[in-house]
This record gives structure tokens, C-alpha cells and sequence, in this order.
């Protein structure tokens, strides 16, 4: 399929995005103390680096009783400005432009980090939280106004593009917009013009503190998916709403509510690629400005066949450049089968964040680490065995050959994949195109693995045998890793021990029987990086 649109830049107010490419807003916790960190710069300029059109921050909280999760950047600090440039600086060195995200997340929180009220139009408890805010009054909307222009105005001074307001999944204005929490009878609730005042009094506040030399935007969720929740017919109205302000350079879309239909925001592998696209298509005859299309796009000829027909104008690519951020470039050189594509799997993406830690990918070691100074060429390299040829033993055998070392893998069956192969057959789960297995076909699974990385090139040698202890020892090797979720029979002491240390769970006793790194799934396949040199 040719590029036609994907390719094309798009003018967005002031700002113009080289291609159609967004890396649209998310969670990443990186914060630390309410300030941005070395490692959100490393992050997004990865990014930007990969050829991404443009990049959108996490959100950026404008009021102190906005605390909802710990890791959340207090825009509202003038302190954050120093982390601000080194962002926008990280991503203009690729000529790329990165706009702020600025939010309230309002009675979807809780006050156990601000110990504050939680402020919402209504004293209607959110279903996940379950904590009953406090109606707003006019001054303390006032104040929520005047928090958003604060912000703002922090992000220009910050060096940022353009400020995109989030009134979709999770913020105050959404509340206010949505029937299902706003019961006000003032001049704030009833119609749908009353509900959208909020918007338009921050969309004029923003306005007025960066003018013109910032771009603007609005994110809109297109269907919460919740009872009397707003439907894509008000969401349109609310689309219309905005661009009659004259003031909003470009629409972003979203569907569900964060804490409430979140399986339908970072939708699984369950759900077909491009299944919110009926949003942005709705919001797209109906207004004149700019729209961004969302809704697990997992690879470039599915983003150019949204452009195509004509469901949007930019596609935001969250997960696909998580995974791999070079993904733009990669689909600009027709490379697009060396794309690591996103599984969906939503584990170190999605679940870290409810657990309170940091990003990461289940398919990609780096993300996360972008901060961290990359392993250097090994001054001595190594022979090294690593048994077994699953995702972990390949991995791990790309992360030596990557800095130097000469590498063999042993596998006991006919084909490289490990448990992938089982996976794969699952119906709706793995498909054999997105970890480029084949059952019974190991070349197509080890190309796959070696375009990873093209240092690894051919200096790994895949071995099919059965491997056991005496293969251990025989192997003429100075290191040895194990993917631990083979299954491989040890009949030797030094086999048994090494078992035993690993049902114990003692990780460390396992590592030091061995003597060596050991990895047991591809994130553990990072001790490799950094003890084999």
C-alpha cells in the first residue's frame, strides 16, 4: 500500500507537524516531587528522534487539589520550568514540535496525596475513587479558570508548541460537559451550551495569556460508554461549541471514561485496530478544524487508511511508538515489517501505571530506560551459551551480541518461539504477523528477532538439540544465560542446585551457583546487558 497522506505535513494554528504521526498524551510516571525528570526529556526525544509528526505530553495538573496518583507533574509550581526546557529543547534538537497536555482531573481523584477536597461540578462520587467531591462554587471555578491560564503560561515560558486541554477521559470539564455527573441548575448545568461554558472560558483564558504563537487544541471524549454519559451526538455539539470560539486550532477525540470504562481508552488485543475511528469521523464532517484519530492503530497502513477515507487528519500512535520509537522512520524507509509492533498487551504500559510504577514495554527493555547510558562495546567479548529460545533466550542473546560477544543458542525443539508458539494459536491474542512466528517455522520468528537490532546481524548461532547439564558443561563458552522458562531435564548436582536456588526463589543464590548472569523472562534478560562484558 502507497503513502499517500501519511507523509504530508498539516498546519495546526502556528505549528506545523511534518507528518501525520502523533504521539498523543498518556501516563508515564516519571515525575518525581511534581517535577519533570531527565527521563521524560530521554523519552519523548526518542520519539522525536524516530520520526514522530508530533508528540504530546502527559498531563500537567493546573490546581493543588488536583493530586489524583503520585507521580503527576504540579504544572501549577513554577519550579517545573527548568524540567519544561529540558524537554522541549531534547525534542527541537529533531526538529519536532511537543505540545503540554494541561489538566484537572476533578472528581475523578481523591485527596489522599493533596489532603484537600476533591473538586467536581456535582457531589456525584466517581465509581473508582469513590470519594464525594465538592460542588464547585463560581469563585473556585474562577480558580479553576485562572489555574489553567497559569499553567499555560508556564508551558510557553517552558519552550512548548502548543497546549492541548484535556476535557475527554478523565478531567473536571469533562464532568461538567457529561449529564452523568453535572446536576447543576445554574448557569454551569442544564443545556449542552451550559455544560460546555467551563471549555469556553478556559479555551478564552488559555488564549489570552499565549496568544498567537501557540497552538491550541481540545480533546473531547466522543462516548463515555456509561449511563447517561455524554454520546458521540453531544460530543459533536461540544466539537461545533469550540471551533465557534475561533480560538482552538485542532480537535483530539478519546472514547470512555478513565475510571470507568478504561478497557475501552487502552483497549486490549481483544479489540479490532481503528474501533473508536467512528469519532473522529463524526467530529470531522461536522467541523472545519484539524482531527485526530485514536484507537489502537498498531501500525502505519492502518494509519494511512484512516487518512484515506477521510476519518481524520492526524493519528495519534501511543503504544506502537512505546514499543518501537522508531516507528515512523522505520514505515518512512518502507521498513515496515522491522516495525516491533505492539502486542496490546497493556502490562508495562497499562497495568504499571495502577500499580504506581514507571512505564515500561513487555516487548521493549529500553522503554522506560531511555535515560540510562546505553551498554558499551565489550572490550573483552565473551563466547557465551544462552539455553533455551524462547523470547527471553533471544532477547538476551541480542543484548550480548549487541555489545560485542560471540553467541550460541541452544534450544531442545524444532523451532525457536518458546511459549510464543502456543500463544499465537489463541484465538484474538497473539497473531503470528505481531511476533513474526509461524508454528513449525523458526526463520520467520528468528528474522524477526534479528531486525530488532541489525548490530546483532548473524553473530548469534541458533543450535536445535536437547540441552541438558552435560550440554553446559561441554560448551566451549565463557558465559552462560538460561531461559528458565524452558523446560529442561538437570540430572547433574550442579543442575539440581540451580533448580533448587530458583523454586526457593532466591534469585541471587541462583545467579551466584551459576556464576554467571541468568535471565528469566525478557525483562530479566537486562542483567545480561549489564553484567556481561
Amino acid at each position: 500500500m502507497a503513502y499517500r497522506y501519511l507523509w504530508t505535513p498539516l498546519q495546526l494554528g502556528p505549528v506545523t507537524a511534518r507528518n501525520r504521526i502523533v504521539f498523543s498524551a498518556h501516563l508515564t510516571n516519571y515525575a518525581r516531587d511534581g517535577k519533570p525528570t531527565a527521563q521524560h526529556a530521554a523519552y519523548y526525544a526518542a520519539r522525536a528522534a524516530g520520526g514522530a509528526g508530533l508528540i504530546i505530553t502527559e498531563e500537567h495538573s493546573t490546581h493543588p487539589t488536583d493530586w489524583p496518583y503520585e507521580k503527576l507533574i504540579h504544572g501549577f509550581h513554577r519550579d517545573v520550568i527548568p524540567g519544561y526546557r529540558a524537554i522541549t529543547e531534547a525534542v527541537h534538537r529533531h526538529r519536532v514540535p511537543i505540545f503540554a497536555q494541561i489538566n484537572h482531573n476533578g472528581g475523578q481523584a481523591s485527596s489522599m496525596y493533596s489532603r484537600l477536597p476533591v473538586w467536581a461540578p456535582s457531589a456525584v462520587a466517581d465509581p473508582l475513587f469513590r470519594e464525594v467531591p465538592k460542588a464547585v462554587t463560581h469563585a473556585e471555578i474562577d480558580e479553576i479558570i485562572a489555574g489553567y491560564a497559569l499553567v499555560a503560561e508556564h508551558c510557553a515560558e517552558g519552550g512548548f508548541d502548543g497546549i492541548e486541554l484535556q476535557c475527554s477521559h478523565s478531567s473536571i470539564v469533562r464532568g461538567f460537559l457529561s449529564q452523568a455527573t453535572n446536576q447543576r441548575t445554574d448557569q454551569y448545568g442544564g443545556s449542552i451550551e451550559n455544560r460546555a461554558r467551563l471549555l469556553t472560558e478556559i479555551v478564552a483564558a488559555v488564549r489570552k495569556v499565549i496568544g498567537n504563537r501557540l497552538a491550541l487544541g481540545v480533546r473531547l471524549c466522543g462516548d463515555e460508554l456509561i449511563e447517561g454519559g455524554t454520546t458521540i451526538d453531544d460530543a459533536v455539539r461540544v466539537a461545533q461549541i469550540a471551533e465557534a470560539t475561533g480560538q482552538v486550532d485542532y480537535i483530539n477525540t478519546s472514547i470512555g471514561v478513565a475510571t470507568a470504562s478504561l478497557f475501552m481508552i487502552e483497549a486490549s488485543m481483544h479489540i479490532p485496530p481503528g474501533y473508536a475511528l467512528f469519532i473522529p469521523s463524526a467530529f470531522r464532517k461536522a467541523v472545519d478544524l484539524p482531527v485526530v484519530g485514536v484507537g489502537r492503530f498498531k501500525d502505519p497502513l492502518q494509519a494511512e487508511r484512516a487518512l484515506a477515507e477521510g476519518h481524520c487528519d492526524l493519528v495519534g500512535v501511543v503504544r506502537g511508538q512505546i514499543a518501537d520509537p522508531d516507528f515512523a522512520a522505520k514505515a518512512r524507509a518502507g521498513a515496515t515489517d522491522d516495525i516491533r509492533l505492539c502486542l496490546s498487551c497493556n502490562q508495562e504500559c497499562v497495568g504499571r501505571m495502577g500499580l504506581n510504577r514507571w512505564l515500561g514495554c513487555i516487548e521493549n527493555p529500553r522503554t522506560g530506560r531511555e535515560a540510562e547510558p546505553r551498554v558499551a562495546i565489550s572490550a573483552k567479548p565473551k563466547r557465551v551459551l544462552v539455553v533455551g529460545a524462547g523470547p527471553a533466550g533471544l532477547q538476551a542473546a541480542i543484548a550480548a551480541a549487541r555489545i560485542g560477544h560471540q553467541v550460541t543458542v541452544g534450544e531442545k525443539e524444532a523451532q525457536a518461539g518458546g511459549q510464543v508458539g502456543l500463544g499465537a494459536k489463541a484465538e484474538q491474542r497473539l497473531r503470528p504477523a505481531d511476533v513474526g512466528y509461524e508454528a513449525g517455522d523458526a526463520a520467520a520468528f528468528f528474522a524477526v528477532i534479528k531486525a530488532v537490532d541489525g548490530s546483532a546481524g548473524d553473530e548469534f548461532h541458533l543450535v536445535y538439540q536437547i540441552v541438558e547439564i552435560g550440554f553446559y558443561a561441554a560448551a566451549d563458552v565463557d558465559d552462560l544465560a538460561v531461559d528458565i522458562h524452558g523446560r529442561c531435564r538437570r540430572d547433574s548436582d550442579k543442575g539440581r542446585r540451580i533448580e533448587r536456588s530458583h523454586r526457593s526463589g532466591n534469585h541471587k543464590e541462583f545467579r551466584s551457583r551459576l556464576g554467571n548472569p541468568v535471565t528469566r523472562n525478557a525483562a530479566w534478560s537486562w542483567w545480561l546487558v549489564t553484567s556481561i562484558r
